[in-house]
This record gives structure tokens, C-alpha cells and sequence, in this order.
């Protein structure tokens, strides 16, 4: 939705995710302050994903500022990639899911967590549990439209007093590198 608003074109490379999530940590950190550690968890040998970096880098700006904002004080915040294979069984108890390999970023905070009412309605635009002019309701809806206009879906649980965990599954990308030749 922002894209569009912005006309800011989408450029989708191929990317290690681990290097481009590294590469927003110490920004990260910055946003969410010295109270709240941010913890990175990288799989290794991840797949390779096709997506726009700056998409990246405002999905999980998005989330983590979201995070901070749901703990009260001192807490935690742990950013994960990892991939899975997901069978059409797994995909069918899933709302949104569908089957293939995936490369997942999970981000998962100490906060204050939301009930299902609540959690229900975080991906609608405008919907906010923030004090007027402390969020506008598009962090949560940008996030999910990103997902979406990459072909991938997202899962969120959470509970109150138990925090909050979201799950970026996007598709493995499968096509072969082709290797630049070298010299003529």
C-alpha cells in the first residue's frame, strides 16, 4: 500500500537473508533502546529468497518497533530465519498457508501480548492498540502486504502477559544462478 502511495518501484534480488537481516542489526538495537536485548538467531545455509532489501529492512523495522513498543521495561526481542518444507496437510491447518519450501524470519518479543480479539484484526489498515498519535495502523497491514506481494504468508500467535511471536514465510528461491562470465 505504501509502495503504491510512494510510487516507489519494487526491486526484487536474490538474497541471502541472513546478510541482509545482519546488516540491519546495529540499527535495530538503536530503534528498540538499551533496555530491550535484541537477540539474532541465523540458520545456517539458508536458501536463497528473491525480495526487494528495503522490503526486508521495513518488515522487520515494522515488527521490532511493534515489539518495543509491547514491552513494559526490560524484555527481550529474538529475530530467527530457519526453513521449512511445508506439506499441503500442514498448509490446510494453517490459515494463509500454502505448500512448498520456505525460508521463515521469526520475531518474537517478552511484551505484553494481545487476546484473540485483538489479534484478529492486526493485519486491517488503520487498526492501532496505540494511544492517539503513538502509531497510525499501517506498521502491521505494510507488513502484511509486503508478504503477500512477494508470495508469501505470515503467522502470528500470541497470548496476554505471554508476548508475541510472527512468522514470515516466504518462498525458497529455486531458479538456477546463472555465473557471469569472466573476461573475453
Amino acid at each position: 500500500m505504501l509502495s503504491y502511495a510512494r510510487k516507489q518501484p519494487v526491486m526484487p534480488k536474490v538474497l541471502d537473508l541472513n546478510q541482509t537481516l545482519e546488516g540491519m542489526l546495529k540499527l535495530l538495537q538503536r530503534l528498540i533502546g538499551e533496555n530491550i536485548t535484541l537477540k539474532w538467531l541465523p540458520q545456517k545455509d539458508l536458501w536463497p529468497v528473491r525480495v526487494d532489501p528495503s522490503q526486508i529492512d521495513q518488515t522487520l523495522t515494522n515488527l521490532c518497533v511493534n515489539a518495543r513498543d509491547s514491552i513494559d521495561g526490560v524484555g527481550n526481542i529474538k529475530v530467527e530465519t530457519a526453513m521449512a518444507s511445508l506439506d499441503q496437510t500442514w498448509a490446510q491447518d494453517h490459515e494463509g498457508a500454502v505448500p512448498g519450501d520456505f525460508v521463515v524470519i521469526t520475531v518474537t518479543d517478552t511484551g505484553q501480548g494481545m487476546d484473540k480479539q485483538i489479534l484478529s484484526k492486526i493485519f486491517e489498515p488503520y487498526f492501532t492498540t496505540k494511544a492517539v498519535g503513538k502509531g497510525t495502523g499501517l506498521g502491521l497491514a505494510t507488513v502484511y502486504g509486503i508478504v503477500k506481494q512477494n508470495h508469501g504468508f505470515i503467522a502470528a500467535q500470541s497470548e496476554p502477559g505471554k508476548g508475541s511471536t510472527f512468522r514470515i514465510y516466504l518462498p525458497r528461491w529455486q531458479a538456477p544462478i546463472t555465473p557471469t562470465p569472466v573476461g573475453d
